[in-house]
């Protein structure tokens, strides 16, 4: 690899958001010019994914002025996904940050200076979340000990919370973790395209390593997002697509026998087989009903072993029994929630 570091950022009608994400990414001096010796290690690859608006116009101006330090890839438009495909198989980093353009990094500098010393094949950094009501919260790396080195293999997966912090948002990864999975890791043409990087990214880790300071902010809340429960039920095809994609590369790149990684695999799979039982309540009673018959029927061809307390809730009583039944689940779990709140991986930053 001839970089560092490649930053892969899609561009699809983000003219409000842009030049504050790209902004981001230019390093100076204490004298305001710009840092050559940093930036030289960053490769920052925009993929214009076919956008109707000005966005590609807007961020073409950094290649202009910056040609040492960006460049562009124009292309029809394919979803998020396909530009991860081809960031994937563009980049010149050693390693790889996904950003998507609506979001912006910070210390990206000192990022640069850390990752020059370290091997480790995923990075994980907190993440500072802006909210619609202008509260930021700083999502924490808790329960490991920061710039160590720890074996993915023999990792505490179950008893470490550090799954959770494995979405784009992040994590920096090691440029051939994905290569090896590809072409077509990422499902394109439609939302939820990212639902697979986790497991890949696991599975594909021999070492884990966290650094202290926060990198990537992400925004929250923005109208259209796919992550909105509005958006989600509109994408329902895209959402269950994008779930069987995830559990047959369970399937088809299992992780090493005996290993950490391969005892969380066998606890999170049934919980990804749960997807669709568990939410077709949150749908109109018909479309929850056609729903949950449908997923059953997939995951009977699928894995006819996998049994859960979902499924055999789902296969031993009328749906009718089986709506109320989880809903009833669904207002004590809730009631839990509100009465033990986990606060602890977040805080008010």
């Amino acid at each position: 690899m001839s970089k560092l570091l490649s930053i892969v950022i899609p561009v699809y009608k983000v003219e409000p958001y842009i030049n504050k994400c790209l902004d981001s990414l230019l390093l100076y001096k204490e004298d305001g010019s710009i840092n050559d010796e940093l930036m030289s290690m960053l490769d920052i690859l925009i993929v214009n994914d076919g956008t109707p608006d000005q966005s590609a116009e807007m961020s073409r101006e950094y290649v202009n002025r910056y040609p040492k330090y960006f460049r562009q890839i124009d292309k029809e438009n394919g979803g998020h996904g396909s530009v991860w495909n081809m960031g994937v198989m563009e980049a010149k980093g050693k390693y790889l940050k996904f950003l998507d353009s609506d979001d912006w990094l910070q210390n990206l500098d000192k990022f640069v200076e850390k990752l020059q010393f370290t091997d480790s094949d995923l990075i994980l950094t907190p993440t500072r979340c802006h909210c619609a009501n202008n509260e930021i919260w700083k999502q924490k790396i808790l329960g490991m000990e920061f710039y160590h080195p720890y074996d993915a293999d023999t990792f505490d997966w179950l008893g470490n919370p550090t799954h959770n912090y494995l979405l784009h948002h992040c994590c920096c990864y090691k440029t051939t973790i994905f290569r090896q999975y590809m072409p077509g890791l990422f499902l394109e043409k439609q939302p939820y395209d990212d639902v697979v990087l986790w497991p890949a990214a696991m599975i594909g880790a021999k070492t884990i390593e966290a650094f202290d300071f926060p990198l990537y902010n992400y925004l929250m809340d923005r109208p259209g997002q796919s992550i909105s429960i509005e958006v989600q039920k509109k994408n329902l095809g895209a959402s269950i697509k994008s779930q069987k994609h995830t559990i047959e590369f369970y399937e088809k790149h299992p992780a090493l026998v005996g290993t950490t990684k391969e005892q969380y695999i066998r606890h999170r799979l049934p919980r990804s087989y749960n997807t669709y039982y568990r939410q077709s309540i949150d749908f109109p009673y018909p479309v929850g009903k056609n729903l949950v018959k449908e997923w059953d029927e997939w995951v009977r061809a699928t894995n006819p072993h996998m049994k859960t307390i979902w499924i055999t809730m789902y296969r031993s009583m009328p749906y009718c029994m089986y709506y109320i039944t989880c809903k009833c689940l669904q207002l004590l779990i809730s009631i839990k929630v509100k009465l033990n709140p986990n606060k602890e991986a977040y805080s008010a930053d």
